[in-house]
């Protein structure tokens, strides 16, 4: 899995897909080869009843898979923005904090940040993440829940930017989770049991003329095949070639920034 999540997600589909049409055009050819061609046009009506049903109970499970997995990955990219959302937030409640734990809390945020984009991005690709985020965030949660508010505007922001953080370390957790659940072992051998089965039972139609059926078969094939590599690529959010990217981090350094260069004094470290 680790092997193939690194091939670009374009050059996967084509090497699988190329492999599976030879693979099932071999194996048509050698049945075809061993018995006569009327014993396939004799059995063709029935075949098309089994094959029908075949089909439509192996399309259902994958597309139930796929569709699983394809939410799976819209929840990683939208706990992506949560997180990054939240970390901004966090800057900005921290306006109403007290000189030094402001400044605290702000460089632990930016810190997070940049943590995000250079390293823990780079290692979820691997199904890893860097432990120093963690102590960052919680670093930034400290400086704001042990201090002593002076007034109700300084307690008010304590509150709201604790409540930010809360989100960034949550967020963060349910990232890491969703980037090691994938569809188990059993589940694949159920999708490639199922897909062998479909395309050699399009191997057993007689057709009158050779090439045809060729087509027919690698046409069914491919599409299989490329739901197949959908599935792969969707299942682990952040580690295949279509994964989630740190843009939301990227922009929420950017405003961050913005913010500091800005006019307003509360705006700035």
């Amino acid at each position: 899995m680790d092997v193939l999540s690194g091939v670009r997600a374009v050059l996967l589909l084509l090497l699988a897909s190329a492999i599976a049409v030879g693979v099932a055009l071999a194996f048509q050819r050698l049945v075809h080869h061993r018995l006569k061609r009327t014993d396939f046009v004799e059995h063709n009506e029935v075949g098309a009843i089994m094959i029908a049903v075949a089909g439509s109970l192996y399309g259902v499970v994958l597309g139930f898979l796929t569709v699983a997995a394809w939410q799976h990955y819209t929840e990683a990219r939208q706990l992506v923005v949560a997180e990054s959302d939240a970390d901004i937030d966090a800057w900005h409640m921290a306006a109403g904090l007290p000189a030094e734990a402001r400044k605290r809390v702000r460089s632990d945020v930016i810190n997070y940040a940049t943590i995000m984009i250079d390293r823990e991005w780079p290692l979820m690709q691997a199904g890893r993440f860097d432990e120093n985020a963690a102590m960052v965030s919680m670093d930034a949660i400290d400086a704001t829940a042990t201090l002593v508010p002076a007034n109700a505007g300084e307690a008010n922001a304590q509150r709201a930017t604790l409540d930010q953080l809360n989100i960034v370390h949550d967020a963060r957790q349910q990232r890491i989770a969703a980037n090691g659940s994938g569809v188990s072992w059993f589940e694949w051998l159920v999708l490639a049991t199922g897909a062998v089965c479909i395309a050699g039972f399009c191997c057993l139609f007689g057709v009158r003329r050779t090439r045809v059926h060729q087509v027919m078969t690698s046409i069914v094939v491919i599409v299989m095949v490329s739901i197949l590599v959908l599935l792969f690529e969707l299942q682990y959010p952040f580690r295949s070639d279509i994964g989630i990217a740190p843009g939301p981090w990227k922009d929420a350094l950017a405003h961050i920034h913005e913010m500091e260069a800005g006019t307003m004094p509360n705006m700035r470290m």
